[in-house]
Formats: C-alpha cells, sequence, structure tokens
C-alpha cells in the first residue's frame, strides 16, 4: 500500500474511534481532545495522572509525549468514563512510563475512583451520593465535597484527601493507605480500617469506629464514638 494511502487511512480509522488529533507529532509532546459523552462517572486505571473539573460541558482533552498519547484508551461505558492505556505486547519504549495529564470536564460529579499509581484531582463535587475509591497507591484529592452521604476506599497504600460537607461519611481502609477528611465536615460516620492506615475525621455526631491491626482514627468536633478494636491502632474522639 502507498504510504499517502497508509497514513490516510489510518487517519480515517482514528477519527473513527472517537479521537481528535491537536497539536501532534511523531516525536515530542503534544496534545489530543476525546469525543466522548454520556458520564457522570471517572475511573483512572494506571499510572497517568487526571484532572476533574466540574460544572461545565462534557470535554476530556491529555497533554503529553506522542508516543503515550498514541497508547491512551479513553471511552464511556454504562455511564463511567474509563481512562487508561491500550495493552501492547512487545517492547516498552522509555517514553511509556511517562504520566500523561488527562483533563476531564463534565456537568455532575457522582464517583471517582483509581486503580493503580495515577493520582486524580477533583475541584469541586456537589451531588446527593458520592463515591470515591482508590486500590492500589495512587492518590485522590477533592478540593469541595457537598453531599448527603460519601463514601471513602482505600485498599492498598494510597491516600484520599476531601474537604467540604456531608451529612454522613463511610471510610474503610484495607492496608496502609490514608484518609484525610479533617475538612469535611459530617454529621455521621462509620470508620472501618484493616490494616496500618490512619483515618482523619470530623463529626459532630454518632461515629461507630472499628479497627484491626495498627491504623489509628483521629476525629475532631464533639462525635459519640463506639469503638471497636483488635490490635494496636489508636482512636481519638474530639
Amino acid at each position: 500500500m502507498p504510504r499517502m494511502t497508509f497514513v490516510a487511512a489510518a487517519a480515517a480509522l482514528l477519527a473513527g474511534c472517537g479521537v481528535v488529533h491537536a497539536e501532534s507529532h511523531d516525536s515530542g509532546s503534544g496534545s489530543r481532545s476525546f469525543d466522548v459523552h454520556g458520564f457522570d462517572r471517572v475511573s483512572l486505571r494506571g499510572s497517568d495522572n487526571v484532572v476533574v473539573r466540574v460544572g461545565g460541558a462534557e470535554s476530556v482533552t491529555a497533554t503529553g509525549p506522542n508516543a503515550v498519547l498514541d497508547k491512551l484508551e479513553i471511552k464511556v461505558v454504562d455511564g463511567e468514563l474509563r481512562v487508561g492505556r491500550e495493552k501492547h505486547w512487545g517492547f516498552n519504549w522509555s517514553s511509556d512510563h511517562e504520566p500523561t495529564v488527562i483533563t476531564v470536564t463534565l456537568p455532575r460529579l457522582r464517583a471517582a475512583s483509581i486503580a493503580g499509581s495515577g493520582d486524580m484531582k477533583v475541584d469541586n463535587v456537589q451531588t446527593p451520593t458520592f463515591e470515591g475509591s482508590v486500590a492500589g497507591s495512587g492518590n485522590l484529592t477533592i478540593g469541595t465535597l457537598q453531599a448527603d452521604s460519601a463514601s471513602l476506599d482505600v485498599a492498598g497504600s494510597g491516600d484520599t484527601s476531601v474537604a467540604g460537607s456531608a451529612k454522613s461519611i463511610d471510610v474503610s481502609i484495607a492496608g496502609s493507605g490514608n484518609v484525610d477528611a479533617r475538612g469535611l465536615k459530617s454529621e455521621r460516620a462509620k470508620i472501618s480500617i484493616a490494616g496500618s492506615g490512619d483515618v482523619r475525621a470530623a463529626v459532630s455526631g454518632e461515629a461507630n469506629v472499628s479497627i484491626i491491626g495498627s491504623g489509628d482514627v483521629d476525629i475532631a468536633g464533639n462525635p459519640r464514638c463506639h469503638v471497636s478494636k483488635m490490635g494496636s491502632g489508636d482512636v481519638r474522639c474530639g
């Protein structure tokens, strides 16, 4: 196949996959935009970094090494935006290990999750219920959360940090990761730790705490704590 025909066919194939190229070159760094719609959850899988901006029209852009951008796989499955990389067999070039930054804008966010070592930063969330989860060593940061109920789960060594307000929170740690919710004012809390991870929270009402292991819980405010503990972990209430 002539070279120009092959290039034209490849471009048509990428356009059909909903990928729009911008400022792209054969080498160096560039940016891409992705034509995806209909999602209110964001999931990151791998080592890249995601910035989520809530309150605007849906858009997804990525910046980084072109060799890495070529391998990004960004799609919507059942209302969830999944950010990751295609699986390739063969050589792993050095640029494969360089993280990209994916910026996601959407009108409303109900859930954010990480599986891997990548980081996700969310600016502002207003929703009746919110779910945040980390599996691995990645970090989830939520600038401001306003919700009736919020669940925050960590499995592994990753950390979660959140501020704002919620009527009730459910925090679960399995491993050495930490949850810093001192800036999240809540009325009720359920906190469970299995491992060495720590939880910091601010609760004005009832707090049910369960620890198995060496993890610590520090609850500010004027909570009424009910504690179940096995291991060396400590609980500080008020």
